[in-house]
């Protein structure tokens, strides 16, 4: 008698699926956690007197639209401009100087006067069309995506 396909297979036990779904979540959480610690630049720079905001860039069809959180800036001082045709750059002086200490990092002296960012932009966009706005210690700068024309 011959044992059709689907009865060769063993049937893998419940535990067994249990256990594959715990490791890959371990495996997950360690790449994770390990992303975070990963040596990188620091968000401030002593020497220019600097800090790096926080920066969020979301791509959607029709535009791209990049966020930063600047507290403590003086909106007046607000300066977006592009560096290259796919990088803008954000400076803006804070309204009162932080040294890193306030930040919880003991091993930098110094002071922090402005804060400063600069941003890669994935997809190509019309720089020329770039808009701002600054609302309650956020930036957007709005940039509309390049149109393409349709090849003959």
């Amino acid at each position: 008698m011959a044992v059709s396909e689907p009865a060769r297979r063993r049937r893998r036990s419940l535990m067994e699926i249990l256990w594959e779904y715990v490791e890959e979540l371990e495996r997950a959480t360690e790449e994770f956690f390990e992303s975070l610690l990963a040596p990188g630049k620091p968000s401030w720079d002593v020497r220019n007197r600097c800090l790096e905001p926080l920066t969020h860039i979301s791509v959607a069809p029709d535009e791209v639209v990049i966020t930063m959180d600047l507290p403590f800036v003086k909106p007046e001082t607000i300066r977006v401009r592009p560096v290259e045709e796919d990088i803008i750059e954000v400076v803006a002086e804070m309204k009162k100087a932080l040294s890193p200490r306030d930040l919880g990092v003991f091993h930098v002296e110094g002071e922090l006067r402005e804060m400063r960012c600069r941003a890669r932009v994935p997809v190509p966009v019309e720089m020329r069309a770039m808009k701002f706005v600054f609302r309650k210690g956020i930036l957007e700068v709005r940039l509309p995506r390049k149109k393409h024309l349709p090849t003959a």
